[in-house]
Formats: structure tokens, sequence, C-alpha cells
């Protein structure tokens, strides 16, 4: 029913009366009682809310979420989210929650990569906020203050393969480099398993050495992360983490001469082995290997032992044989050593495999005592025979007790005619090192004599009951030639010398 028009006026007054701004509690664009109608702005938020977690990027792909979010009791508006970085990549730009992708290139400094987002709604002005990210890098590196082993693995480019080792209970350092502005207490040091390594936790710098706590386990490994301190713990870099038992090796050394043999008399009398031990720990703790180098005798004076038995004033070592008869007088006169490795250093050292069959002039063939024979690559131009019968002889090829020349023989040879062979010590007991090369009768210098120590050692004790073989590599103690540049022991495979082909983790294969 209509009702009259001073009624309508009356009614249209009170509701004019009614007409004022909203209360300060009903800011948040809710209306008001009485039913009026707010005007379009007061229903605009003029912020909204950023989660950003995250906002330190690994460098070269690492991602990470930003999320906005409208303030309480508003309706949801559009974003686009935009930066002018080019260090920086941006994903699903137009939705409520972007993905920032970090590229190949760092920050210049803390939080110097700005991500700008825009919220817009229906007849409201825009809302504008900035959130500020940095693309960092974490490397591990050898620091100068490690306490044992680093193996970069041969790939210097790439430390995410390298390899560090520390003694049971100990403790080494690890270089730690972050670049692109973020800080050591921006990320979490951990070991994927604690009770192989325990890192301590950096201060607030970019440069630093990372102590590493190696826990109690005679040979363990596992993997050492720096991860960020956000939700997603992103691992920035890693290293793989060994732990052994230090292997201790004891060495006692003997200078031999036969008396009765003025030809045997050494050249180095005075030569002192036991103060070549730090030397050998400087290098050998890269692998957890520690030596105790003692000398035979307490004045390090010369140990007489009549063994030059057939008088051709050296050694005679019969390969197949385990050294043979004057080997034998040798470690007779090297008594009292008890579980000592036990060496003995000789003047000069002839080396044979003695012949088990008669050979023809003209034959190629030499078949000889034992099961096998060392390879001649080195060294094919030797002597076969003694004597008037005595002759230079090229090795071509050998195949187990079977040697083959290059050309026939020029002279018969009988039965137990020797063949020598060129080495410069054997790792036998005791292990024999000699002062001169035997393939050209030069000097040996001291330093590749005293180095000769733990390299034979090495064969016989790292790798008990088995042995750690020859490889090609002049910068590590076990190269088959002493033609060393160094002497490291590794964690990345070497390439074995002789049979059976292959390669050999050193670190791994030594017993703890």
């Amino acid at each position: 029913m209509r009702v009259s028009g001073a009624h309508d006026r009356r009614i249209a007054g009170r509701e004019a009366a009614m007409s004022r701004p909203t209360s300060p509690h009903m800011a948040d664009g809710g209306s008001p009682s009485g039913g009026s109608t707010m005007t379009c702005r007061s229903r605009c938020p003029d912020d909204f809310t950023i989660s950003a977690p995250c906002r330190i990027i690994k460098a070269g792909g690492g991602r990470v979420q930003i999320s906005a979010r409208e303030l309480p009791d508003f309706p949801a508006g559009t974003y686009l989210w935009e930066t002018t970085s080019s260090k920086i990549r941006l994903h699903s730009a137009n939705t409520a929650t972007v993905t920032v992708e970090a590229l190949s290139n760092l920050s210049s400094s803390r939080g110097a990569e700005t991500i700008t987002v825009t919220r817009t709604f229906i007849r409201c002005p825009p809302v504008v906020k900035t959130v500020h990210v940095t693309v960092a890098r974490v490397t591990f590196s050898k620091s100068t203050n490690q306490r044992y082993g680093y193996d970069n693995y041969d790939t210097p480019a790439r430390s995410t393969d390298d390899h560090i080792c520390v003694k049971k209970g100990s403790h080494t350092f690890l270089r730690v480099t972050i670049e692109g502005g973020a800080l050591g207490t921006d990320f979490d040091f951990v070991c994927d398993d604690p009770s192989i390594c325990t890192p301590v936790a950096p201060g607030a710098v970019a440069s630093f050495d990372l102590r590493l706590d190696a826990g109690a386990h005679n040979k363990a490994n596992t993997a050492l992360h720096a991860k960020c301190k956000c939700p997603s713990a992103t691992s920035f870099t890693n290293i793989a983490v060994h732990v052994y038992k230090e292997k201790m090796i004891e060495v006692v050394v003997a200078k031999i001469h036969d008396r009765t043999r003025p030809g045997t008399s050494l050249h180095r009398p005075a030569m002192n082995p036991a103060s070549h031990t730090a030397a050998v720990n400087a290098k050998l703790k890269e692998a957890v290997v520690k030596f105790d180098i003692t000398n035979f005798t307490a004045g390090n004076v010369v140990t007489h032992a009549a063994f030059d038995l057939d008088h051709n004033d050296a050694l005679s070592y019969d390969i197949n044989a385990g050294g043979g008869r004057e080997l034998d007088v040798i470690k007779a006169a090297m008594t009292g050593t008890g579980t000592k490795t036990r060496i003995a250093i000789v003047k000069k050292l002839k080396s044979y495999y003695y012949l088990s069959q008669a050979v023809a002039i003209g034959d190629t063939r030499l078949t000889v005592r034992g099961a096998s024979v060392f390879p001649y690559t080195s060294f094919p131009n030797v002597n076969l025979g003694s004597g008037a019968d005595k002759e230079l002889v090229t090795v071509s090829s050998v195949s187990g007790n079977t040697i083959t020349l290059a050309s026939g023989v020029t002279k018969p040879h009988p039965v137990h005619s020797r063949i020598e062979f060129i080495a410069a010590g054997w790792s036998s007991d005791p292990i024999i090192l000699t002062e001169e090369n035997t393939a050209d009768g030069s000097l040996i210098a001291e330093n590749k004599i005293l180095w000769s120590i733990p390299h034979e050692v090495g064969h016989r004790k790292f790798r008990e009951p088995d042995i750690l073989g020859d490889v090609n590599d002049q910068t590590n103690l076990m190269h088959h030639q002493q033609s060393w540049t160094d002497y490291r022991l590794r964690y990345c495979p070497r390439t074995r010398r002789y049979p059976p082909a292959g390669t050999e983790n050193q670190w791994e294969l030594i017993t703890r």
C-alpha cells in the first residue's frame, strides 16, 4: 500500500540522518546495521601480507616460493610479480604464489635482487610491495689448516665430488666460501649421519674454516651439507666425509754390508732413515696413516752380514723364491726387532728369474721357475746368463712364467741360468732397498731411497693380508718407479701398473 507523500518525506529524512561515516570498528569492509551501502573506496585495502620464508636462493637453478595473502575479511585480488634483475627468473608471476628461480650469476650484495608485487581489484587503487632476495653460492674446498686428507677427485672445477678424511675421534678443518651476500649463520652445516661427523657452527662471516669433529668409527663415511635455514632446507653444497682409524706402522731400518766383500761397502754409511719420519707422516696423514721409523743400531752404524755368496758385489735376489739364500743371511742378521717391519739397505741389488728349461741358440722363449713374471716394460734390455755365457737380450712380452725375447739368443743357456729383472727394491721380509740404479749403476738420490721405505712397506702393510699395488701416478707414493714428484695416497682410484688390471682406491683399501 502506498503511503502519503508527507510520510515519504519523513522516512527519507530519517534515512538521511542515519547516513554517516562508518564507525572505526567497521573499517574491515563489513556493512553497518541499518543496511546502508559502503562506498567502493571503503572496501579497498591499502595493504596485504607477503610470506617469504626463504630469501636466499642457490645459484644455478635453486628455487623458492613467495606468496601474497589478503588481510582478514577482504576479497581476493589479483597479483602480478615483476623484477628487473637479470639474476633471477619468475614463474607463475600472475598468481598469488610466485616461484623464484636463481640463475647462474650471483648477487652483488645481500638482498640485491628486488621483486615487485602489485595487487589489483576492480575499482580499487593498486597496492604495491617489494621483496628482496639473494642469489648465493657455497663452496667447500681444502683448508690450509686441514689435519688429514682432501681429495679433489681430479676434477678441480667441480667441488661436490670431493672427499675429506679425518682420524677417528679427532678433528679437521674444511674451507667454506659463501658468495652473493649470504653468511655462515644463514646455513646449517650438518652431516647425514651425525655419529660420523659433527660440524661446529660458524659465525656471521662469508669465508671461514669449518671445524669437523669425527665420531668413534674405525671406518665410516657420510655426507656433509650446507643447508639454508628455512623450511626448504636446500643443500647448497656437499662433500663426502670419511672417518678412519689411524693406521700405525712401525719400521726398523738396517744398513747392510758384507765386510768380507769390499765391493758391498755402502755409498752412504751415515744416511739416517729415522730422520725421515716427519716427512713421511706429513704426507701420509692424508690417508690417516702414521709411521714410526727407527734405525736398527743405536748409533746408526752399518751392520755386517756375509750375504755375497756368489761374489758379484751385490745382493742376488731370487724373485720367485721370496728372495733366496742371500736374503736369508740378511734376515738372520736382523734379530730382536719384534713386530716391526724390517728393511735392509744394500749398496747394489741384482734381481733374477732362473730358467726351468735349457735354451738353445736361436730360441726366443724362456721358461722360468715359478708361476709368473713381472712385465719388463720399463727396462726391457737385461742380461741373460753369467760369466762367459752372459749376453744382453731384449724382452718383448711375458705371459705366466714364459718370457719372449725380441730375437733369438746367441748362446746356449742351461737350466738354472738366470735372467735379470731391474728393480730398486722388494717388499720381502726384510724389505730390500738399494743405493744404486741397477739399470745403469748410477747412484740413486738419497731422498728417493728414503721415500722407497714407505713405498715398499706400503706393499706389505697397508692392505693386510693382501697388498697395495704399484700404480701409474708420479704424484703417488705407490708409483711403480722412483720418479716421484709427490708422495700422496688417494681416494680417487689410481690405475694399477701390474696385473690384475684395474684401479685402487687407496684410502678405502688400507686396513684399519
